[in-house]
This record gives structure tokens, sequence and C-alpha cells, in this order.
């Protein structure tokens, strides 16, 4: 009986993953994710310090791939402890509500080269939103290298509420740029 139950979770294991795409597994110390914000104009940098990606990469065949991104929103540090209490508050990301801010793609295209675009969705907060996030996969035997950047409209997440919704102060639009580190075989 006990054998039954690894074959099964060995198949399901087999089945959620898609065919022919290699599974990659986030190497944390080597991975950054950024994002820049502007306060009174001038860059408002941060970084988001833990955050998980689960990476199945086809890259001869990009259809295949799918790559989730799960976020600790309380992580979120803008090196300094009260910007880090006010953008963990329900103003802004509201950590204690909406702990993690996750993206799935639902499709992966080649855009030539080593440069690929990732469609899916991201939810921050109760907000789910489509997004595009184009990026390079640079591979080296077992470890490989996902780089991107793009830019986000806080307000379209609810991120800025009350005295904050306005884009005088804060700017509308954050940048992220994130650096995975993968190995083969998540």
């Amino acid at each position: 009986m006990k054998r039954t139950w690894i074959v099964l979770a060995l198949l399901v294991g087999c089945a959620t993953t898609s065919a022919g795409a290699v599974g990659w597994k986030l190497d944390p110390a080597g991975s950054e994710f950024r994002f820049t914000a502007t306060f009174e104009n001038a860059p408002a940098a941060g970084v988001f310090r833990k955050f998980d990606a689960s990476v199945q990469f086809a890259p001869d065949d990009a259809t295949r791939s799918r790559i989730d991104v799960v976020i600790a929103v309380p992580s979120a540090d803008m090196s300094s402890a009260e910007i880090n209490d006010a953008i963990r508050g329900p103003d802004w990301f509201d950590a204690a509500r909406f702990p993690v801010a996750e993206f799935h793609s639902k499709d992966v295209r080649s855009l030539g080269g080593n440069r690929y675009l990732a469609v899916g969705t991201l939810r921050v907060k109760d907000t789910t939103k489509p997004l595009e996030v184009p990026f390079t996969w640079t591979p080296e035997g077992n470890v490989a290298t996902m780089d991107g950047k793009l830019t986000i409209d806080r307000g379209a997440f609810g991120v800025g509420l009350g005295e904050w919704r306005s884009t005088k102060v804060v700017g509308a639009n954050v940048d992220l740029r994130f650096s995975l580190r993968l190995r083969k075989g998540g």
C-alpha cells in the first residue's frame, strides 16, 4: 500500500511538470528582486529580501515552460525602519492581510536569442492583473540566470491609498528588476 502512494505521488509530480521542460530551483543567495519608486521625483530604491521561484523551462520550445514567483511582502526593505513599517501598512502593501504577491505565467514566448516573454498574472493585495514579463535566460551547465525588468502602475494594484493615492509625492510607476540564479533539478 505504501508503495502505491509513492508511485501515485511521483505520477502526480510528473504530470504537473510541463512536458519536456527542465525544472529549476531558486538559489536565494545568488538572486535578487529590486524595486524603485519615485519620491518627490527622486529614485527611492528597495529590495524584497524573501521570494521563491518555481521554473520549468524549455528554451527550445518556450511554450512548454512555466514560471511561478512568490514574494514575501513583509520582506520589502527600503533601508529605513520607519519607511519599512509604513510600506507594510494598510495604505501600501497591507502585509498583515496580504503577506504574498504572486506571478504565474500562462504562456512563455521566445523573442529570439536568449530573450523571452512570460505572459501571466500578477496578484498584489486582492488585485490580479495580466502582466508581461520580459527576461533573458543565460544557462551555464547546471546553473542558469534569469534577468528581467519591467514597470508596473502601483495604483492598479491598490498600493498607495488614502493620502498616498495621489502621484504628486510618490510616482505612479514602480520599476521592478530581478536576477534569479537557478539550479537545474528543481
